[in-house]
């Protein structure tokens, strides 16, 4: 199955297209975030709170305006990760497709990373959303999952964005 979504994906134009909404819908995501307070904890303090007193300072700083508006830009950050994922791995398809010879065990791990990447990124979401519904009584555990979730997720971004790069300087 991951073979014949690696041919499928093996388009530059298809990897354009899904670096264009991609690329639209991180605008709207950040567009979403401007009602963050100035000089507050960013998002990726969020993120990466790895603590329950880490994700109340950074929700304290955020105020009611700025938590509800990243809860009602929830809805993007589920469209999001499965774009990137199939702009990234869009563009590992066609930097490393050979027309002539199946993908190499190599090629299809490299490819695979984003969609982990998003499948993450969808933990993580799913942890907020449920975080945020326990705020009064928060188990720490999930604030630690859904930080390190979010760690690897972008760890597995950033190899592949790193890939893409090496993979076009060599073509």
């Amino acid at each position: 199955m991951i073979q014949r979504l690696y041919h499928y994906l093996a388009s530059s134009r298809l990897a354009l297209l899904f670096t264009a909404l991609a690329g639209f819908l991180f605008w709207l995501l950040s567009r979403g975030l401007a009602a963050l307070p100035p000089g507050a904890p960013s998002i990726f303090d969020l993120q990466l709170a790895f603590s329950a007193p880490r994700l109340a300072f950074v929700l304290e700083q955020w105020g009611e305006a700025g938590v509800r508006a990243y809860i009602e830009s929830m809805w993007l950050d589920f469209l999001y990760p499965l774009a990137y994922a199939l702009a990234l791995s869009g563009w590992i398809a066609a930097l490393t497709r050979h027309a002539t010879q199946p993908p190499a065990p190599w090629q299809l791990t490299l490819f695979s990373l984003p969609f982990l990447a998003a499948a993450l990124d969808y933990v993580e979401n799913l942890l907020h959303l449920l975080m945020f519904a326990l705020l009064q009584t928060l188990p720490p555990v999930l604030v630690f999952l859904a930080s390190l979730a979010a760690a690897v997720k972008w760890s597995l971004a950033g190899v592949s964005v790193l890939a893409v790069f090496l993979l076009a300087l060599r073509k």
